[in-house]
């Protein structure tokens, strides 16, 4: 699964590969994301929350599901945080 990082450790975004959880061997099979293998800071919080963005930008409906960790002692996001307001 290919997804977009913006990381505490970097400037940029990257493309990034993540990992994928199968739920059987068969092409029916569930899959799920594994966003823990991509996110620092396991120790202080193994947490993983998910929440879903729809963007309507004129005739086009894009979907996005955002990953996130959210801890009082994380690092603040640069590449997120702007203003007031730290992510």
């Amino acid at each position: 699964l290919r997804c977009r990082l913006y990381s505490t450790s970097w400037t940029r975004p990257r493309q990034v590969t993540m990992l994928m959880w199968f739920s059987g061997h068969s092409r029916t099979a569930q899959r799920f994301p594994v966003p823990e293998s991509l996110f620092e800071e396991a120790t202080m919080q193994p947490y993983v929350h998910n929440c879903f963005v729809t963007v309507r930008e004129g005739r086009h409906i894009y979907q996005f599901c955002i990953f996130f960790k959210w801890h009082l002692h994380l690092r603040a996001n640069v590449l997120l945080s702007r203003g007031d307001h730290k992510f």
